[in-house]
Parts: C-alpha cells; structure tokens; sequence
C-alpha cells in the first residue's frame, strides 16, 4: 500500500514539473556557449549541434553542395578510410548524424559514455577533418542522384519539390536541398571544401548537450570538438520572404491519384503570435483525426485517406503548409473544402471548446520531448537556434494558460487568409 501511494505521489509530482527542464548555461574555456543537462539515468552522451546557414548558401547552379558535404562528413577523414571510420564508430557504439536543411547544417552524436574520448575524437575529426576523398564523393554524388529519381517517382516528394519550388517567389528556398541531377555533376572537390568552411564556424554554432558526463567535463571535450573552428565566418540570417505565389498551379502527369501541397505565408518561431497561431492551426488540420479539415473532407466525405496542415517556422519568417491525395475527380471538390475551412476559422474563429482542448494537448504533449537525453540535447538546441530566451521551458505552461479566446481568434483572423493559400496540383485532376 505505502508503495502505490508514493508511486502516486511521484506521478502528481512529476505532472506538475514534466514540463519544466532545468539546464545550465556553460562557456567553455575557449568562449564556445551551450546549453547542458546532466543525466546519469542512463550511460550515454548527447549532443545536437547546428550551424546556421544550409541549402540557402548554395551558390547558383551548384545547388546540393551543402547536402554533399554533409553526407560526406562521416565518410572518412584525414586520418581513416571512410570503411575504418564507421567501424571504429560501431566498435565504441558511437552514432553520427549530419543534415542539411533549408536554413542550417545540422548534427547529432551520441557515445556510451565510458567511450567517450575515443568518440569525442572521432566526432572531432569528422568536424574538422573530412577527407572528401575522390572515390567517396563519387559513391555519394551516385547515390544522392539515385535518390532524386527516387522522389521525382513518388508523387507525394514530386508535390513537395514542385511546391518548394512554384511557392517561394525569388528566394533560394525555392530549390531542392538535394540540388538537382545536372547541378551536382558540376560540383567539385573544392566546392565541397568551400561551404564546408563557409559553414562550420563558432559564430554559425548553436549546440545543446545531455547525459551522463559533468559540466566541468563536458566543457573541455566541448573545446576538444569545437575549438579549432573559426571563430567569425558567420552566414547571414535567411532574408523575409518578400513575395510567395498564391493561387494553383498544375503539374500534369498520369497518375491514378493526384497529390496536392497547399500553403500560404506564416510566422517566425519566437513571434509573440506563433502560439496563439499553432492552436488554430491544430484545430483546422494539424490535430489528426480531432482536426476540422480530417473529420469534414476524411470523415464526413470520405474524398482523403488523410490531410494535414502545420506551421512551418524559419527564425526570421515561416509559413503554414498542408498536403492531401485524392482521387483525380475529387481535386477540385477538395480545395473548395480547404478554402471554405480557411474562411471560417479566418472568420468565426474557433469555439471554447476546440481551445482548450488544443491547450491540453500541447500541455499534455510537451514532456514527449524529455524521453532521452537525445530528445532533451534537440530540445536544447532548439530553443535555443529560434531565440526562445532561457526561461522559455518556465514560462511555456504560462504562456499556453493565458491564451484567451477573444486573442486567438484575433490571430486566426489575421495569420489565416484563403486568399493567400497556393496549391501545387501534381497528377491529372479532371
């Protein structure tokens, strides 16, 4: 009995702080900043690291370059074959991962924490010490080609990019990450070296660590990974977007069923609104089954097996998107329904109901993010690269509470315009 009791306890205690982290913010001995969570639970070590820039800074004509780069990181180094490398990785359960985004490079490394030297130099040379050895770059220039003609086949990615590239007017968001088949043939060796230098610098650097390692200890591996990088190379912050496409445009192929992306301009991440905007958006297609858009076109119609909507935010703009499938000769039925939805909530609002409902969930949902200490070091990270401030995870819960009704329909009023939205058609509507 005294044992249900405590555990009921501990479970009501945990419900009232899961959603407040306590961090520290620590500056290496050589002036490298980030945030840290020491969890000994478990014998692991995280980090998330990003450096700003990405695709954006693609040079015209060479767009893939960056996406190049980062899938070279892990394929070998000055001081290993690419096949040693990964070896040695698995021998001392180290996990590497790079990325490219839109706006930034992105890494996340994980070591057991009583390999840590070893993976902490193994992390190091990766960083700074990529061999971008001929063959290899080959190998991945074939494979990242391969896969490109992978999604130009599956209508969904084919939606996206077509998307990506019809919506965003004049801005380098319009291409693809991955570049293009003709672009990466163009890229050479030290293009490869150029961006890769132009992106790895302190002043790009946001990183986020936890795990099982002290903070005294975990400053000078910090060092050991970081320190040797410029300390100014910084990139620019993604300009506005000063014009997005509005309207539908069709890309006509044969296909049994057509796939449309659909999106109209949004917020930053750290704009006062985004929140009151993010419980709209969940109420009109970003709550699964419980949203507007699935329960009027999925349930009521039957005309999509699925629909969805999110926020997409950038640090400095961001945008509202959306997708569906649908049969050839429901397209047109299903657009009309997505605009009529707009209008309404852009309108009427939502009810008190639908808000507090929205408010429970990304109450109740938050504390998914303190799973592991990967999740927690992402989350760090995270917080951090959208300038969140340091008592965001504090002040969340509060800032959730104090959304009124009458606020956020004065928002959904003026985030939410179907007049804005673009739809990009692949397949052959009739």
């Amino acid at each position: 009995m005294k044992f249900i009791l405590h555990c009921f306890f501990l479970i009501i205690f945990l419900a009232k702080n899961v959603n407040s982290l306590d961090f520290e913010e620590i500056k290496s001995d050589k002036g490298i900043n980030f945030w840290f969570v020491e969890d000994k639970s478990v014998p692991i070590i995280s980090l998330s690291f990003s450096f700003k820039g990405g695709a954006f800074n693609d040079p015209l004509g060479k767009e893939g370059v960056s996406n190049l780069m980062t899938s070279l990181l892990d394929e070998g180094t000055n001081k290993m074959t690419s096949i040693d490398f990964k070896q040695s990785m698995k021998l001392n359960g180290i996990k590497l991962f790079f990325s490219t985004q839109k706006d930034k490079v992105e890494g996340t490394f994980q070591v057991i924490s009583s390999n840590k030297k070893k993976g902490f130099q193994l992390l190091f040379d990766a960083i700074n010490e990529p061999s971008f050895e001929k063959n290899e770059i080959v190998k991945v220039k074939n494979q990242i080609q391969s896969s490109i003609k992978i999604d130009e086949s599956n209508i969904s990615n084919l939606a996206s990019m077509k998307f990506n590239e019809n919506f965003y007017i004049n801005h380098n968001f319009s291409r693809i990450n991955k570049g293009t088949i003709k672009s990466l043939e163009k890229i050479k060796r030290q293009d490869i070296k150029k961006i890769h230098k132009r992106n790895f610098s302190l002043s790009n650097l946001t990183l986020g660590v936890s795990g099982d390692i002290s903070k005294n200890e975990i400053g000078k591996y910090i060092d050991l990974v970081f320190g040797e990088l410029p300390r100014f190379n910084e990139n620019e912050d993604i300009p506005k977007f000063e014009s997005l496409n509005i309207g539908e445009k069709l890309f006509d192929i044969e296909t049994p069923q057509t796939a449309v992306v659909f999106g109209q301009h949004g917020l930053e991440r750290n704009n006062e609104d985004f929140f009151a905007a993010r419980i709209v958006n969940y109420i009109l297609g970003g709550g699964s089954f419980q949203s507007r858009l699935y329960k009027n076109v999925r349930e009521k119609k039957g005309l999509v097996y699925s629909i969805y909507s999110y926020l997409l935010p950038y640090r400095n703009d961001g945008i509202i998107i959306g997708g569906f499938q649908t049969r050839n000769e429901s397209v047109n039925k299903v657009i009309k329904m997505i605009r009529d939805e707009w209008k309404r909530i852009k309108n009427k609002g939502i009810s008190k109901e639908e808000l507090d409902n929205a408010k429970a969930y990304f109450k109740g949902s938050f504390s998914r993010n303190y799973t592991s200490t990967m999740s927690i070091a992402n989350l760090l990270e995270i917080v951090q690269y959208y300038r969140l401030g340091t008592d965001y995870f504090k002040k969340r819960d509060e800032i959730i509470d104090k959304l009124d009704l009458d606020y956020v329909n004065k928002v959904a009023s003026k985030t939410f315009d179907e007049k804005k939205l673009f739809f990009m058609i692949v397949g052959k509507p009739n």
